[in-house]
């Protein structure tokens, strides 16, 4: 598995709190979209997560669960792209994961 990651930020928001944040998580099986899926997670008001409204340059510690159905993936290797953004037409970049997962057998 091979994992890069980067963080930038425009410099209109150098010292400040960005309180929006887009996450941006895409799955690609054999060169095929498999999921494209977008989630606002801060959007400045009401934000259910404590994370929202933290200043730029803290260090975020934080650990979660992920509830719901559980997605079951057959044999293959995927491509996983996860994106955030700190505006919600996609423009200012602030996380870029990608990374490789692959499955050997196959869960049905």
């Amino acid at each position: 598995m091979s994992a890069y990651m980067f963080f930038s930020s425009p410099p209109s928001y150098l010292g400040s709190d960005i309180p929006f944040l887009k996450v941006v998580f895409t799955v690609w099986l054999e060169g095929a979209k498999a999921l494209h899926w977008k989630e606002i997670v801060c959007s400045g008001a009401d934000d259910k997560y404590s994370e929202c409204g933290m200043l730029k340059g803290e260090t975020l510690a934080t650990e979660f669960d992920i509830k719901g159905a559980r997605t079951s993936f057959p044999k293959g290797k995927y491509n996983i792209i996860l994106e955030a953004f700190s505006d919600d037409a996609e423009n200012n970049m602030v996380l870029c994961l990608n990374f490789t997962m692959i499955v050997k057998r196959d869960a049905f």
